[in-house]
């Protein structure tokens, strides 16, 4: 698997543009703290993006530990998986990659 790694909002929207992914992981806070939903630089900004263009994408993983921010990403996205960042970081990356990439998951 090739890894893109987005600090910004703005980097993240760009990377969907150029290129199609397979699995999006989105954090809501993309600083050292809790970002509005509102916000330029934040996950709602790459999930509006990600639904206004009809950006495909067979899973998105909110992993955001911001309740907020993770209530408006789904509302925005509808049909995403959402592993909160403290249990993604206990199973590990490839243990959910193997998860959710299997057939029938």
């Amino acid at each position: 698997h090739k890894l893109t790694v987005c600090r910004h909002a703005r980097a993240a929207i760009k990377a969907l543009k150029q290129t199609s992914f397979d699995v999006v992981f989105l954090d809501h806070d993309l600083t050292n703290k809790a970002a509005d939903p509102a916000d330029e630089n934040c996950g709602s900004e790459v999930a509006r993006f990600i639904a206004d263009y009809d950006i495909p994408c067979s899973c998105i993983v909110l992993h955001t530990e911001n309740a907020v921010g993770r209530e408006s990403m789904e509302s925005i996205l509808g049909a995403s998986l959402s592993i909160p960042y403290s249990k993604l970081k206990k199973v590990g990356l490839p243990s959910i990659l193997k998860t959710i990439t299997e057939p029938g998951a």
